[in-house]
């Protein structure tokens, strides 16, 4: 039975109501009024917008009239809502934008219009105030409507609100956390979350928490594909060199140490290279530092005209002059394994104290002078606190060849899902405690705003907004598990005594203090509104808005390091051009067989080679391949390497 309607449905209908009676008089008008124009001797200046808006507005009273408005009645009705009413709607609020737009330009031309002129106005100005009932009254009255029945249909038997009926905000597909299959799925919201819904015909409904602040992931996620609805190129590729490795993690994506495989043979390395020039070849795997001819490869990469980006554990890079020679063989950056400083956490995570090595190694990498990320891994109820800890270590004054930071929640891969799988301990980490520890990116937003009272959600929201139109604007692949935002370093900061290591304040200021972020985001979902009809436009206009925007009394002296900041996008993410002046903070994810959703896959801002899987267009794809074969040995994790 449908639960009572709720009040906010009464404040819907009325809003509903004034929507639909200037629905129905644009319907009655408009053909009216193009007639008038035609039978005019109108010059091409007033009848090419007109003709322009006239299709553009047709299709948004068609889509309120099959879509939004029988949804809304619903709703008003106390009935099922629809479970295609939310997305449309967002995109409807992008389609009107692109209207209003065109619409200006009509304003513009409507002196040409003769006796119609204020006719063509009046119609104008009732789109105007149209436009503000959808967006500014009827959208957030729906909004608190719909959440107010998710309440009133809750059960008063104290079950969580999980459990109370979701709306779906898109389709997908998915795969069965057990045995692998691809299997159709949903993202879907209530009052208090997002998740990802598989369903399995063996296994079940198995969910993957997305994220607690439903709205922000909400409004992300429709942002996000509507600006991503083509397929981009792909520009970034993992290089799996090795599955050897120097240590033995009980938590280790690659599942080290476990397999006799042999090296890869690079010779697919060496056909990419010279087909392609401007994309990133990231040496990784297990331990690329353990192949004797990963300088040689550098200097390769670089050769070919794109950028060299070592990942690894940081054991190596403790010896200065195993450092200093990936610095002469032309390594651009260095992503260093760095989860905290809490030896009992690393010894969980990685199987052993490692503080002392890392920091030998952040030493080498300061004084050599080469750019940093830091990947920190984070684990639910085992090293939260070093969330903050980590990243007002790398605004230390000294630390500015760290030029970003990215906190990766624990994921179940490799030896993790192995440990989960079999319900065995692997290394030393039980199985039903892996599960446990396992986080999504969105869980390091929460972490990082909850330990710095500077960081607040709502800037990371728009500035990730304004990241997503960028990316589409150069055509630059990147996932949604994938959010960023943007620090300024203090300009003088105070000098730090030796024996601090990390300051008990950030010495940094978020980007939303500098940047008209709210004008930002406005230019964002301008590009949105045009970008699937007017690409090209589109870019125009989000590059002329970012010099009006991003321009203050603040960022003046900066003006050069933003622009160069801009150009990266166009020329790779080449972490050693960032400007000293910027630290990148990234909130991301490794895809595994639980969070993998395929419509955001299509989308991995990387591609992988690799000796078990060849070339892969989409890391997340090879990551649950891989999973699928580890299930099929019989391998247990555990036996160390033992080379030199």
């Amino acid at each position: 039975m449908s639960p009572t309607p709720p009040r906010a449905a009464a404040d819907v209908t009325a809003a509903l109501d004034q929507a639909v009676a200037y629905h129905d008089r644009l319907r009655a008008e408009l053909p009216a009024l193009d007639a008038a124009l035609e039978a005019l001797p109108a010059p091409k200046g007033l009848m090419a917008p007109w003709k322009h808006f006239l299709r553009h507005i047709g299709e948004h009273l068609d889509e309120e009239e099959q879509g939004l408005f029988p949804a809304l009645r619903a709703l008003a009705d106390g009935r099922t809502p629809d479970t295609d009413f939310v997305g449309p709607l967002q995109v409807m609020d992008f389609e009107l934008a692109e209207v209003q737009i065109i619409a200006d330009a009509l304003r513009n031309a409507a002196r040409d219009a003769g006796e119609h002129e204020p006719r063509l106005l009046a119609l104008l100005d009732g789109l105007e105030e149209h436009a503000r009932l959808e967006q500014e009254v009827l959208r957030p009255l729906a909004m608190q409507a719909l959440d107010a029945w998710a309440a009133a249909a809750r059960p008063d038997d104290g079950e969580q609100s999980s459990q109370a009926p979701a709306r779906p905000l898109r389709r997908t597909r998915g795969r069965c956390n057990t045995c692998l299959r691809d299997v159709p799925a949903e993202v879907v919201r209530d009052a208090t979350e997002v998740r990802l819904e598989k369903h399995c015909p063996e296994h079940g409904t198995t969910t993957q928490l997305l994220s607690r602040a439903p709205d922000y992931w909400e409004e992300l996620d429709r942002f996000y594909f509507t600006v991503n609805h083509e397929e981009f190129p792909q520009r970034d590729y993992i290089v799996r060199m090795t599955e050897r490795c120097n240590l033995d993690c009980p938590i280790c994506l690659a599942k080290a140490n476990t397999e006799d495989t042999a090296d890869l043979d690079l010779s697919g390395l060496q056909a990419l290279l010279s087909e392609r020039r401007g994309i990133k070849i990231d040496l990784m795997a297990a331990e690329p530092t353990l192949r004797e001819d990963l300088e040689d490869w550098i200097r390769r990469v670089k050769a070919s005209g794109n950028i060299a980006a070592l990942h690894t554990n940081g054991l190596k890079l403790a010896n200065r002059e195993y450092a200093r020679r990936i610095k002469e063989a032309g390594v651009d950056e260095v992503f260093v394994q760095f989860d905290g400083f809490d030896d009992d956490a690393h010894k969980v995570l990685r199987g052993r104290p490692l503080v002392k090595a890392r920091l030998a190694a952040m030493k080498n990498l300061r004084e050599l002078n080469i750019a940093t990320s830091l990947i920190v891994v984070i684990a639910r109820g085992l090293n939260e606190q070093e969330v903050a800890r980590t990243y007002r270590y790398a605004l230390r004054p000294d630390n500015d060849h760290i030029r970003e930071v990215f906190f990766l929640g624990l994921r179940l891969l490799g030896s993790a899902r192995d440990a989960l799988r079999t319900g065995r301990s692997a290394k030393g980490v039980a199985g039903e405690r892996v599960s446990d520890m396992a986080m999504m990116p969105d869980e390091m937003i929460d972490l990082l705003c909850a330990q710095e009272p500077g960081i607040r959600r709502e800037d990371i929201r728009a500035f990730n907004k304004l990241y997503f139109s960028m990316l589409s604007a150069f055509r630059v692949k990147k996932c949604l598990y994938v959010q960023h935002y943007m620090v300024a370093r203090d300009r003088r900061p105070p000098a730090l005594p030796d024996d601090v290591l990390v300051p008990d304040r950030a010495f940094g200021t978020p980007i939303a203090e500098l940047l008209d972020l709210p004008g930002l985001e406005r230019a964002a979902d301008r590009y949105a509104a045009t970008f699937q009809r007017h690409p090209q436009l589109a870019r125009a206009r989000l590059l002329a808005d970012l010099a009006r925007h991003g321009v203050t009394r603040d960022t003046m002296r900066m003006f050069a390091d933003l622009v160069r900041l801009q150009n990266l996008f166009r020329a790779g993410m080449n972490l050693k051009k960032v400007p000293r002046r910027f630290l990148i903070l990234g909130f991301i994810t490794a895809c595994d067989p639980h969070n993998f959703d395929s419509q955001v896959a299509i989308n991995c801002g990387k591609g992988e080679l690799s000796v078990d899987g060849g070339f892969v267009d989409s890391g997340a794809v090879a990551n649950v391949r891989r999973e699928a074969r580890f299930d099929r040995s019989d391998r247990r994790p555990g036996k160390a390497w033992t080379g030199g």
